[in-house]
């Protein structure tokens, strides 16, 4: 069982591309809801930690992923972020 966290800083300066849809992504929220909807991977946003609003930093849990997953992980966001223009 695990015994504690691993976390990652990971940037995703997404606000003003857009999805394949057309629409755009305007502010954190939607960056977060993007990621978390399409790549299926829930990042937090600095702004949960006193950071502004508009901060493109996010935390990544990676404490209950195995090592097995890390390639359909990478694979899964690098699909999601193509997607975008």
């Amino acid at each position: 069982a695990p015994q504690a966290a691993i976390y990652l800083t990971v940037k995703f300066d997404l606000t003003g591309k857009k999805k394949p849809d057309g629409t755009l992504l305007s502010n954190q929220k939607e960056v977060t809801n993007y990621i978390l909807n399409e790549a299926k991977l829930a990042i937090v946003p600095f702004s949960a930690f006193g950071s502004s609003d508009d901060s493109v930093w996010y935390r990544l849990s990676v404490g209950t992923c195995a090592a097995e997953e890390i390639d359909e992980v990478f694979s899964s966001l690098r699909k999601t972020l193509s997607k975008l223009s």
